[in-house]
């Protein structure tokens, strides 16, 4: 009787591992990236075409305070989007912990470097339709028409930091991200 209660105990166990969720969970379908974990989808503007994150070459943090979960590009052009989820409240030893949106915009722009030619176009918070609160910030780089907008979903945010060839283009990308929808 024993050893029945262990095996099913260890079948049990083994089965739901299986089952956990991660932030990457994610997946494309024919025009939207569903992430199961944080219950969003997110449809990327027509331009763009969805890119193998692999192929990034990001580095990966050991303190699974930030996960790559999605980027889509422009043919073979270096504009798109990447988004990342950025976990709320996690300090780690290089840094302390991010508390909201507005708090990782301050530190994007502390980043600037005066040869980077960076002029700030603007900053706004708003909340979407769906009740997602959002930061956005939106500059140029030597004169390169970039973003960062961050989503507020559970304890995380959802940061999409787009570039782009031209201000219509970069605000496709950002109605795009600010259009994330809630799913269950």
């Amino acid at each position: 009787m024993r050893i029945r209660r262990l095996i099913s105990l260890l079948v049990f166990l083994a089965a739901s591992s299986g089952w956990s969720q991660s932030p990457t969970n994610g997946k494309v379908t024919a025009n939207s990236y569903v992430n199961s974990y944080f219950k969003f989808s997110y449809t990327w503007p027509r331009s763009l075409q969805p890119y193998n994150t692999a192929s990034l070459h990001l580095t990966q943090s050991p303190y699974a305070n930030e996960f790559l979960l999605f980027s889509a590009m422009e043919g073979d052009e270096p504009y798109g989007i990447v988004v990342i989820a950025e976990r709320l409240y996690a300090a780690t030893p290089h840094s302390r912990a991010l508390r909201d949106g507005a708090d990782l915009l301050n530190r994007v722009v502390a980043t600037f470097e005066p040869e980077q030619h960076v002029v700030i176009r603007s900053r706004k918070h708003f909340t979407s339709p769906s009740a997602v609160p959002f930061d956005e910030l939106d500059y140029t780089e030597d004169g390169q028409p970039s973003s960062a907008v961050a989503a507020h979903i559970g304890k995380f945010l959802i940061v999409f930091k787009c570039n782009a060839k031209s201000e219509a283009e970069l605000e496709a990308m950002n109605r795009s991200a600010a259009r994330i929808r809630l799913v269950r």
